[in-house]
């Protein structure tokens, strides 16, 4: 009777700790592509230098929510573009398909974080198959064709703009972009 009195002393014991922990969970993002071809697609800034990092500059802030003719940043263009001395030439296609993931409005890019968090980021596809168009909850893909995305003075044109909203201080966030070819 002692052992199961022990047992059952240590059984409640670790039970009732469990009890009281704190739920821990979390959330993981696969993103990913199956192609006949692959290849190196690297950011680009407008001065030709490979960076993930696009700079936006500094915005003042406004009395008006961000997108309702807040202060806005000079636009800045970057491209995504093959690796230097690459091209991307898969068999019997014709368009790059550039797929965005990330947080997404419809106003824009919202920040991920920093102090500035009622600031957007205005994001638009220059020269997509069909015509410029905005980068957004309700459109996160534009395609290019191989021809633009293989042309070492173009590739896949995007332009960012940071517009201020009532808030200060810093605005960061990002986007994944997964490319398939069609």
């Amino acid at each position: 009777m002692k052992k199961l009195l022990k047992v059952s002393t240590l059984t409640l014991a670790v039970l009732s700790g469990s009890a009281f922990a704190a739920p821990n969970s979390g959330d993981v993002q696969f993103i990913g592509a199956v192609v006949d071809t692959t290849c190196d697609i690297v950011p680009l800034a407008d001065t030709g230098a490979v960076s993930s990092v696009v700079q936006l500059g500094n915005v003042t802030t406004s009395t008006k929510a961000a997108g309702s003719g807040s202060n806005q940043s000079p636009v800045v263009n970057f491209s995504l573009k093959p690796k230097a001395g690459t091209t991307c030439n898969p068999v019997a296609m014709s368009n790059a398909s550039f797929a965005f993931s990330g947080p997404l409005e419809a106003s824009g890019l919202v920040p991920q974080s920093g102090t500035a968090t009622d600031a957007i980021v205005k994001l638009r596809a220059v020269n997509a198959v069909g015509g410029a168009h905005d980068i957004d909850k309700t459109r996160t893909t534009s395609d290019v064709t191989l021809t633009d995305l293989n042309d070492p003075a173009k590739g896949a044109q995007f332009t960012a703009q940071l517009i201020g909203g009532t808030q200060a201080g810093d605005y960061r966030s990002a986007l994944a972009y997964v490319v398939s070819y069609n």
